[in-house]
């Protein structure tokens, strides 16, 4: 008898840019920008949930590099954004 697989929520989409190899930030930016684009204008998204962003750091040979703090030096494996804040958000109507 075979083990199911705990259900992990809904499904979500994968956009991959693995083809592309190792790309600029601004060159990784228009390309996530025009399919972010794509996604709203030709498949009508409004609206995500829990979106996650990862990252391979490298040089420009391709070689992964670990992103260290710039204070500490110890590796930085997570950036929270909590920082975000919509601007529709900063106004308190009830």
């Amino acid at each position: 008898m075979a083990k199911k697989t705990p259900n992990k929520g809904p499904p979500g989409l994968t956009v991959d840019y693995s083809k592309m190899g190792t790309m600029t930030i601004d060159e990784f930016k228009q390309a996530l920008w025009a399919d972010l684009e794509v996604l709203k204008e030709h498949h009508s998204v409004k609206y995500i949930s829990a979106p996650k962003l990862k990252l391979l750091i490298t040089d420009e040979f391709g070689e992964a590099h670990t992103l260290r703090g710039r204070g500490s030096g110890k590796p930085i494996y997570r950036l929270h954004t909590c920082h975000y804040r919509p601007a529709c958000m900063d106004y308190d109507f009830s």
